[in-house]
């Protein structure tokens, strides 16, 4: 594997979220809940809700929590 491949591998314990329900909170307290379609190693995901997909950036993020 070349070094230029492993600057994109997304961390396996990140990828234990994806096609899971999960709840994001975020450091201004607020909570979304959906099922996580994609993260990356800075924590930029996506999130498929009721009202659709929703991208959150990942320095808003405090934690995320399977549910």
């Amino acid at each position: 594997m070349k070094d230029s491949d492993k600057e994109f591998r997304v961390n396996r314990q990140f990828l234990k979220f994806k096609n899971k329900n999960v709840l994001l909170t975020l450091k201004n307290n607020e909570e979304a809940r959906g099922k996580l379609i994609s993260i990356d190693n800075y924590l930029n995901t996506v999130l498929q809700t009721e009202e659709g997909l929703q991208f959150i950036k990942g320095t808003k993020i405090a934690f995320i929590a399977m549910e």
